[in-house]
């Protein structure tokens, strides 16, 4: 059995958990300088809202009641995240993080009543330690719990959040009433295929000749095939779930020409970069720097370029990524322009179990391994930027992006092993 435990609307409960007076009402997040929304509360959805929806377009959808919009805080959510993996793996051996707000997991093998009151249990542990709604869905297969876990949060009657599919008789009934597009791994352009060949819902993908299935589509369906009939297909592992390369950027809140400002902007991105390539245990040897103007401003000129750095060696070390940043970023700004997006982003990335050593450049790189490893590790300890760059302590520049919907109770958490439960009060 697999189980995929889902925070329902993630961050707008954890805004809720530190303001209950959002509770019941109609809030959405924001995404960076408030531009669309990235979450929604059932009451937001209910007026019609939906995911992706212009920030300046949500009041064609307020009620009498109006909708409240907060800008995104995700520190909060990262933390409020790594609280409930932390409680789930506890409960569970070898957690698969899937993203910010979902996690797989495996069960044993046991009744289906002994384990949806397990489940149900921590269900109700996350609740009460950390204040964030989650659902969980368990079946024979990944696709088949993400789909219980949807059914969890979807179904009103259920009011402890958990659902199983482990009958055939349940599992049939559950994916004739699924769409074909809220199968896990069938985007809008599958969809849309299948449909002209008469696959409307899950079960009848189940029934279709496979085959045909393959000739038409890659095996990647096939396998989702074989996941919705009980067979376990899906095979999520660290080397495939590592990133092919990761790019950090942002908008800025309004247009800068200062070199120094957007220079300032650069290295913090790269060490962003550098410090996830640590946290995956990956290097990378190609490191691209990109900046553009703004294509709304007509009264200001328009200028974008990018640069591409080859390192010698593969490395996640901060001080290496962020001087191959710099210098990319130096060779490609131009005075007299007014940029308002910059980024950088690794590439070429590998294991660093996999890496080839070099017999003259070890004895440097095993310092730098060793530097950067002290260095996160004081990080953790003492927070986030206990330890950086000088240039990053100065801060140099304005180019944080616009926030103009801050939320009304501001929140710090700290994460430690001995969490007790939360107590929500009115502020």
């Amino acid at each position: 059995m697999y189980a995929l435990a889902d925070c329902n609307n993630f961050f707008v409960s954890c805004e809720r958990v530190f303001d209950p007076s959002l509770n019941g009402r109609a809030v959405v997040v924001l995404s960076g300088n408030d531009g669309c929304v990235i979450a929604r509360s059932n009451e937001a959805k209910a007026l019609g809202i939906p995911m992706g929806c212009p920030a300046f377009q949500i009041k064609r959808h307020t009620d009498p009641r109006g909708v409240i919009q907060l800008s995104a805080r995700h520190i909060v959510y990262s933390d409020m995240s790594q609280r409930v993996m932390m409680i789930l793996g506890g409960e569970f051996d070898k957690i698969e993080v899937y993203s910010v707000d979902e996690a797989f997991f495996r069960l044993p093998d046991d009744e289906e009543d002994v384990l949806r009151a397990r489940l149900a249990r921590v269900v109700d542990k996350i609740y009460r330690y950390v204040g964030i709604p989650v659902s969980i869905g368990f079946a024979p297969t990944r696709t088949l719990a993400k789909i219980a876990s949807h059914k969890a949060k979807k179904d009103p009657v259920n009011h402890e959040r958990v659902q199983g599919l482990m009958k055939q008789v349940d599992i049939e009934k559950v994916l004739s009433n699924t769409s074909i597009d809220d199968v896990w791994g069938v985007g809008r352009k599958l969809t849309v295929a299948l449909r002209q060949r008469g696959v409307f819902n899950a079960w009848q993908l189940v029934h279709f000749p496979t085959s045909l299935l393959r000739s038409l589509f890659s095996i990647t369906m096939v396998r989702t095939q074989a996941e919705l009939r009980g067979v376990d297909s899906v095979n999520i592992n660290p080397v495939d779930m590592a990133h092919k390369s990761i790019m950090n950027s942002r908008t800025f809140g309004h247009v800068i020409n200062s070199r120094r400002e957007i220079a300032d902007a650069v290295l913090n991105f790269a060490a962003h970069c550098a410090k996830q390539l640590r946290d995956e245990r990956s290097l990378a040897r190609t490191v691209t720097v990109y900046v553009r103007g703004d294509h709304f401003r007509e009264d200001l000129p328009f200028y974008s370029n990018s640069c591409q750095v080859r390192l010698e060696a593969p490395t996640s070390g901060t001080p290496e990524i962020v001087s191959a940043a710099l210098r990319a970023f130096h060779s490609i700004f131009r005075e007299g322009f007014y940029y308002r997006k910059a980024g950088v982003m690794v590439s070429d990335i590998v294991a660093a179990s996999l890496v080839q050593l070099d017999v003259f450049a070890e004895p440097q790189a095993s310092k730098t391994r060793q530097l950067m490893s002290a260095v996160d590790h004081i990080n953790r300890s003492l927070g986030k930027k206990a330890v950086t760059l000088v240039p990053q302590q100065l801060g140099h520049g304005d180019w944080k992006p616009s926030q103009n919907h801050e939320a009304r109770v501001s929140a710090t958490l700290h994460i430690h092993t001995g969490m007790s439960p939360i107590r929500k009060e009115k502020s």
